[in-house]
């Protein structure tokens, strides 16, 4: 074997043990990662139910406020909302002027 034939060969190995380390490392690194990916995805599961679960309560609320309204109630705001416009229609006269 002649000295370039061991040089070709140590710079081979060299190249071949780097190449290794790189694939271990890019190895671990995937597997953090698809970790981290599995967690998010956990994560994310649990906060759509969450919000499936808050939605279906505040429509419950609104449902159930509506049923409490009585006829009275309805008339009263009503009456402020006029009475509201109405001051709201002074002004607007009060700035022509």
């Amino acid at each position: 074997m002649t000295e370039n034939d061991r040089t070709i060969i140590s710079n081979f190995e060299e190249k071949l043990y780097k190449l290794i380390f790189e694939y271990k490392h890019y190895k671990e690194a995937n597997e953090k990662m698809a970790r981290e990916l599995q967690e998010r995805e956990g994560l994310i599961k649990k906060l759509q139910k969450d919000c499936l679960s808050l939605e279906n309560s505040y429509n419950n609320l609104k449902q159930a406020k509506i049923l409490s309204l009585s006829d009275n109630d309805i008339q009263e705001t009503r009456n402020r909302i006029s009475g509201l416009v109405r001051e709201i229609d002074r002004c607007i006269e009060s700035l022509k002027k």
